[in-house]
């Protein structure tokens, strides 16, 4: 199960993930990032992965789309710190 929090600040629209980014919960992240994305390009996206317990293979990659987009990861923990590194 994936929850995803919006939190619209001035300069920036903060995602926050929480669960398992796994199976069809990376479509729905995909969904709401390239929504927000499109509402307001000229701020900064961030996508604080701190409550995140489990990233399978699909939702490295999509990670990886968002960072080469200009997205800000931030995260820590076991799973997610080295993760956000790799990326």
């Amino acid at each position: 199960m994936l929850r995803i929090r919006v939190e619209e600040q001035p300069g920036a629209t903060t995602l926050y993930v929480e669960g398992k980014l796994a199976g069809e919960s990376v479509d729905e992240l995909c969904r709401v990032w390239t929504s927000k994305r499109t509402e307001a390009p000229e701020k900064e996206m961030v996508v604080d992965l701190c409550s995140v317990r489990l990233v399978d293979s699909a939702g490295r990659k999509l990670l990886s789309q968002m960072h080469g987009w200009g997205t800000r990861l931030c995260g820590t923990g076991l799973c997610i710190g080295p993760l956000i590194e790799e990326i």
